[in-house]
């Protein structure tokens, strides 16, 4: 008989009866299997951890290790768990053969064989098989897809974040500098009023200046425009030369920004003179720039502070699988991660119950919904236009619609938006399977429900999520 070719199923055949394997073999060989042997249990299993098996034909009835054990160890074993058995046993013990099927056999043979019932059951054993390993192949290609998705996602957000965070960083940096330098600055007027005799009723001027600048009679209003700081420099640098201030130039263009007026200049410089009023002057001025870098700062430092805590809320790091979800702070963390792809075009509107209350769910899961909503629903403005969020209690759900007047999802798409690799968006910009992972968290995960529709003007995902015995939220859920 020729050899079977290597790419023909292969069979193992476990018997200890060796007329029995022997006519086993040859029935299989006859479908066109390339066929192994054993004539135990012990050594059925090292062939199985030798060679790769496609199907075994298992007696139950041997001496040593028997087809239970076998049938156990496979069962027990990741990379045999999946390899179909057909027991082949001549015991008429029905008890027997149940426990059989219940360990994973796909089914029972009495012998002696008959051959076309052979034939059909190989055949059957090996469909199911190959149908296994489609699904699974199949799953994996979606996880890994739903993964690419996912990944795609966090890419664009992280993205703009680190452009969102790196601009107040930027700026904190900048003015942590400038106020090195001008603390500096500082330290030698300081020490310069100190050395005057008058030094305590300089002090004293200076504080009520800096303290209330728009009290002083006649002091400026902040220029609007460029010209007029510059215009202003010109005033005060006259006045600072008019009062015998030499080299006023820098000065006045500190006293411009500090918004002390030409009224004021000549004030001061009546009652403490040139010298006095330049350091008293200058002194003002840079108490003024210290406290607007310390505002700077602490705007600067407030934003990275923000965007980082909304981070945190939306990514759920510290929080188990399920837990109490506020979906309003959800939506509002989410708007903050899409704030760098937020236009300014584009109004947003919040509608939320301030009494809602929360479900029980997963954050993380629900962030990744609203995300793709709101990143579909931006997509669709095009740049301007109205984004709408609603939260509010209805018939024991919270429901939740994102809704924008964009021009509205394509009739030819509108009733598979939900489907895999449906999408409105040009090639390169999406995989088709936001949406389709959407209704799987909402549906699937939280046993919601996700609807939509759709007219030119107005497009409306309507999220329904069931409520649940929770605690109420306690603003930790971030």
């Amino acid at each position: 008989m020729a050899a079977e070719p290597e790419t023909a199923a292969v069979a193992l055949v476990v018997d200890d009866d060796a007329l029995n394997r022997s006519l086993l073999e040859r029935g299989v060989r006859r479908e066109g299997y390339r066929v192994l042997t054993a004539a135990g249990g012990g050594e059925a299993l090292r062939v199985l951890a030798d060679e790769p098996v496609d199907i075994v034909l298992l007696d139950l009835l041997m001496p040593d290790v028997d087809g239970f054990a076998v049938l156990s160890a496979m069962g027990a074993s990741s990379t045999l768990s999946d390899v179909p058995v057909l027991v082949i046993s001549g015991i008429d013990d029905t008890g027997s053969v149940a426990q059989a099927i219940e360990m994973g056999a796909v089914d029972v043979l009495p012998k002696p064989v008959e051959p076309l019932l052979l034939r059909v059951r190989l055949h059957t054993a090996l469909q199911h098989r190959r149908l296994r390993r489609l699904e699974q192949q199949y799953l994996s290609q979606e996880l890994a897809l739903r993964e690419q998705e996912r990944l795609a996602t966090l890419g664009r957000l992280s993205a703009g974040l680190a452009h969102e965070i790196n601009n107040p960083a930027a700026a904190a940096l900048r003015t942590a500098r400038r106020l090195d330098e001008r603390l500096a600055d500082a330290d030698r007027l300081l020490q310069a009023m100190c050395r005057r005799e008058d030094h305590a009723r300089l002090v004293g001027l200076v504080a009520n200046l800096v303290a209330r600048p728009d009290e002083a009679p006649t002091g400026p209003a902040a220029p609007a425009t460029a010209v007029d700081r510059i215009a202003l420099e010109d005033d005060l640098e006259d006045v600072l030369a008019a009062v015998g201030v030499a080299d006023g130039r820098e000065l006045a263009a500190q006293l411009a920004a500090a918004e002390i007026g030409p009224s004021q200049v000549s004030a001061l410089a009546g009652e403490l003179g040139p010298d006095g009023a330049a350091i008293a002057l200058a002194w003002a001025a840079t108490r003024r720039e210290v406290a607007g870098a310390v505002a700077a700062l602490s705007d600067s430092v407030g934003r990275i502070s923000e965007i980082v805590g909304a981070l945190r809320s939306y990514s759920y790091v510290d929080r188990g699988a399920r837990h109490a979800v506020d979906v309003r702070r959800g939506l509002d963390d989410t708007l903050v991660m899409l704030a760098p792809r937020l236009p300014e075009a584009v109004t947003v509107v919040r509608d939320y119950d301030a009494d809602l209350p929360p479900v029980l769910g997963h954050g993380g899961r629900l962030n990744q919904v609203w995300t793709n909503l709101l990143d579909n629903a931006l997509h669709s403005l095009g740049g301007s236009g109205h984004l709408t969020l609603r939260a509010h209690r209805a018939d024991g759900s919270v429901v939740v619609e994102v809704e924008d007047d964009g021009p509205g999802i394509p009739a030819e798409v509108a009733g598979r938006v939900f489907d895999p690799f449906v999408t409105t968006k040009p090639p390169g910009e999406g995989t088709g399977l936001g949406l389709n992972i959407t209704h799987q968290i909402v549906t699937e995960v939280h046993g919601g429900r996700i609807d939509v529709s759709s007219v030119p003007g107005r497009t409306v995902f309507t999220v329904r999520l069931p409520l649940a015995d929770v605690p109420a939220a306690d603003g930790s859920d971030g």
